[in-house]
């Protein structure tokens, strides 16, 4: 292993290939370590294409999802096992609390794996939570420096809420809530002892900065740098002028605020031509799809090229979130010129100027939430002018301005005289942060 960083998760998403991406244009990066990721033009992305043709209908678009596309082939090191295996739970619906199951189990192995075999020389580990115990403990043991990448508010933050929802509404708690109840305590301790080995914690914003300030952690320690966002493209919006879009995207749950949504929308007593779309993994119990007013189509989570499709067709995107870390899909929103109605706490308010850009209002507020969304179904041509003025925002603030931000700070923390190119044109003076 050369001299520079390695960076360890057992995911491809897109904030982990920037991170990476990132290290690799500060000349910083010795290895990418994660399960599985596609490589369409090697003999084994062949086999496995040809393969899945036997589970599903378009393996090409399974695989895209692991597809790792600015990172150079001969820095990647796969350890396939734990993918796989995820992947076999959830093909053969065997139940989120199985898939709970294997996910746990899986991440311990990948981080041992990655503290047995591939430490020798890094001068710093990069992990995110929950997946780089052992590996912070190895590296520590050799004298070498860990980066700790926190993607959600500290988990006292969202216990907290998440109680209290629970205990306001007990009919949301679904076995999957109570399962993972039960194990909260060690999944948590787990995370602590990451957090006390890290000498640094990247955060997305600052909600999860206070959140890590409210537990103990001390502020020096923490880096905020804001996600990005991909190349803003408003060309392809073709909004209909017979009907409205509301477009609700991630994970349907409580900690997304999608009881709060359900009930806005109720309140709303949706026109005719107001059409609610709700796209992601629905974690709530069923009984809550049904009887829904007005016109609502719900659907399983959809690869990201139809994502944007979506927003494409989307007049407004709701993201009543509860906590969060920065989420993704609001800045990707945006920057197809879709403006967001969304909470403090979705750490997007970095970027949304309240009334000019888009939406801000306060978790958990039914009233203000069918205030926002009947307003914006009144006014489609400012709503329009909103998202417009979205997408010049996250064109100031793109994934470029973050692996740039990013480069510097590590090159700092080892001391390194590097020369960090600026990417894209990217610029990331404070002053000119969102």
């Amino acid at each position: 292993m050369n001299k520079g960083v390695l960076l360890s998760h057992p995911g491809c998403g897109p904030f982990v290939q920037q991170a990476a991406q990132g290290l690799h244009e500060a000349g910083l990066l010795a290895a990418y370590i994660t399960t599985f990721s596609y490589w369409p033009d090697s003999k084994l992305g062949k086999m496995l294409k040809a393969g899945l043709r036997l589970a599903y209908n378009e393996p090409e678009e399974q695989l895209r999802r692991r597809q790792i596309t600015d990172v150079p082939p001969a820095l990647v090191i796969n350890h396939p096992l734990p993918e796989f295996l995820r992947s076999a739970t959830a093909k053969f619906g065997l139940g989120d609390i199985a898939s709970n199951f294997v996910w746990e189990r899986t991440e311990k192995w990948f981080d041992r794996i990655v503290a047995r075999k591939h430490l020798g020389g890094a001068e710093v580990v990069y992990g995110y939570e929950h997946a780089c115990l052992e590996t912070f403990r190895a590296q520590k043991a050799l004298g070498g420096l860990c980066i700790y990448d926190q993607p959600i508010a500290h988990h006292d933050t969202v216990a907290k809420i998440l109680d209290e929802e629970f205990k306001k509404f007990p009919e949301m708690k679904t076995s999957r809530d109570v399962h993972i109840e039960h194990r909260r305590y060690r999944y948590n301790a787990r995370k602590d002892c990451e957090l006390a080995l890290a000498d640094r914690v990247v955060v997305a914003s600052s909600f999860v900065r206070e959140s890590l300030i409210s537990a103990g952690y001390p502020s020096e320690k923490i880096w905020v740098i804001p996600s990005g966002a991909p190349k803003v493209d408003t060309s392809l919006r073709r909004l209909d002028s017979k009907k409205f879009v509301i477009l609700v995207a991630g994970h349907l749950s409580a900690r997304k605020g999608t009881y709060y949504l359900l009930e806005a929308w109720r309140r709303l007593s949706p026109p005719e031509h107001v059409e609610l779309w709700m796209v992601g993994k629905w974690l709530l119990p069923a009984a809550w799809r049904e009887k829904l007013p007005g016109k609502v189509c719900i659907s399983d989570t959809v690869p990201r090229e139809r994502l944007f499709s979506l927003f494409d067709q989307a007049n407004v995107l709701a993201f009543p979130t509860l906590a969060e870390g920065l989420a993704l899909t609001p800045l990707e929103a945006m920057a197809r010129g879709v403006p967001v109605l969304t909470t403090p706490n979705s750490g997007a308010d970095r970027f949304i100027r309240d009334g000019e850009n888009g939406k801000l209002i306060r978790p958990c507020d039914v009233d203000g939430l069918a205030n926002v969304l009947s307003w914006a179904i009144e006014h489609p041509a400012e709503l329009y002018e909103m998202g417009m003025q979205a997408a010049a925002t996250m064109d100031a603030w793109q994934w470029s301005n973050y692996r740039l931000l990013l480069g510097r700070r590590v090159a700092d923390l080892v001391g390194r005289n590097v020369s960090v190119p600026n990417v894209e044109g990217a610029d990331v003076s404070v002053s000119r942060m969102p």
